[in-house]
């Protein structure tokens, strides 16, 4: 695939495919909400019990977000008490191949300057 010239974008940075790919999972927990959901879909109390530092606003919001940009599904049950089921999108899915390089490539700069530093 050829890659179009920088030119391109210099008056919309978001028109960069680059640059509006990393936006749509850019966020405080985005990142590790879709790692969760890439691992198993969960409700909404699982997501907040894993993560207790995030305020269940801005899950909430988040979750909303990646849900808006077709990155993830969001499926109320029909029990009594209605939970929230919380999965990867088919478009969730193909990034998620993604997400693991990226993680991988974090991994090996740390381990790099661990090396580095001593």
């Amino acid at each position: 695939m050829e890659i179009d010239p920088p030119a391109l974008y210099a008056d919309d940075v978001l028109s960069c495919p680059v640059a509006a790919a990393v936006q749509t999972f850019s966020g405080k927990w985005k990142p590790i909400l879709l790692h969760m959901l890439c691992e198993q879909k969960m409700h909404f109390a699982q997501i907040a019990r894993a993560l207790p530092k995030a305020s269940k606003k801005v899950l909430t919001a988040q979750l909303r977000e990646l849900e808006a940009d077709g990155l993830i599904t969001r499926t109320p049950t029909d029990e009594p008490r209605v939970r929230v089921i919380y999965a990867m999108s088919e478009s969730g899915k193909q990034l998620a191949p993604i997400l693991l390089q990226l993680y991988s490539w974090e991994k090996m700069r740390r381990l790099d300057d661990l090396y580095q530093a001593a």
